[in-house]
């Protein structure tokens, strides 16, 4: 049986997919995006409705306005393996705005290892409450 990933190799590679995925995130590229999904992914942002597959997570980030976003900082609080093969993630984000203050969020996240690439299955945002 296949060791279970160390905590800090599990923030390690959820540091990397999220470095990844900012880069086709700034400029918004929506296939490039679809692409750090799995096949039958899910994505439920902060204020709109869910999203599924691949498509739905293209669809999604087709929706985003050109020239808002202009980055995001991930800060990953809580990763924990759950097998070989999934990483759970807990933990907040900034989703960097033209103009405007930054969209703070909570973010939880699932990733799974597919033919040794490791893809988001399931992507979670709300936003952050302010006390």
């Amino acid at each position: 049986m296949e060791a279970i990933v160390s905590p800090s190799d599990s923030k390690q590679i959820v540091t990397k997919i999220h470095h990844d995925w900012g880069r086709t995130f700034y400029p918004i590229n929506p296939q490039g995006m679809a692409s750090h999904y799995t096949e039958d992914a899910i994505l439920f942002g902060s204020s709109i409705p869910m999203f599924t597959g691949r498509e739905g997570v293209q669809s999604y980030f087709e929706m985003l306005p050109e020239g808002v976003y202009i980055g995001a900082k991930f800060d990953p609080e809580y990763t924990v393996s759950l097998t070989p093969d999934v990483i759970s993630m807990a933990g907040s984000a900034s989703f960097l705005r033209q103009g405007q203050d930054p969209l703070e969020v909570r973010i939880t996240q699932i990733f799974v290892k597919r033919d040794d690439k490791w893809l988001i299955a399931s992507h979670h945002v709300s936003p952050k409450q302010r006390l």
